[in-house]
């Protein structure tokens, strides 16, 4: 078994925001990629600097999927959805067009920002100490999956689900600053 702080490749699904299609690539996991992302816990993470900048990085999202009872058992299992809903970011054309948006006149419901990267994770195979960290494994995406997570995303932008998500995510990333000050003057 590795070491749960060791740095590690694995395919990933991106969402290009230059409007190419969805594709597996290669991504790395590190303490560094768990370290810069806001809502991350766990000892390593994907990371997102590059995609995303310093600047963003404090709007990246994820969103928790399960699946199963798939004719691809490969397809089932956890996944991570790893967006970002900065302004400061380009509209993600590929996942607009997946769901059916105009990027040109996109109306009023908010949609990602930046790429959009989803990764594959199964619970730490083997016992974890107390205070020793939130060890998490990582698989390879399946190829089989991109369907299955296209066809996922479509239908929660258009659920009552997405917006209210947004609004809720939106509203935490104003407050965030303050949060952030407070928490720092304390000590921390």
């Amino acid at each position: 078994m590795r070491d749960p702080h060791e740095t590690i490749i694995r395919d990933v699904l991106l969402f290009p925001a230059d409007g190419g299609g969805p594709r597996i690539i290669p991504m790395t996991f590190s303490e560094a990629g768990a370290k810069s992302n806001p809502k991350g816990f766990y000892t390593i993470n994907v990371d997102l600097r590059d995609l995303y900048g310093k600047k963003s990085m404090h709007a990246t999202r994820d969103q928790g999927l399960d699946v199963n009872n798939q004719p691809h058992k490969i397809t089932e299992g956890e996944y991570d959805l790893y967006h970002n809903i900065s302004p400061k970011l380009p509209i993600n054309l590929c996942m607009a067009r997946l769901v059916g948006v105009d990027s040109k006149r996109p109306g009023q419901r908010p949609l990602w920002r930046g790429d959009a990267v989803v990764v594959k994770r199964a619970e730490w195979p083997e016992t974890i100490p107390m205070g020793a960290g939130a060890h998490m494994d990582y698989l390879d995406f399946p190829p089989e999956a991109i369907e299955l997570l296209s066809q996922f995303l479509l239908k929660w932008y258009n659920s009552d689900r997405w917006r209210d998500f947004f609004k809720a995510e939106r509203e935490f990333s104003m407050y965030l600053p303050f949060i952030e000050s407070a928490f720092n003057s304390c000590g921390r």
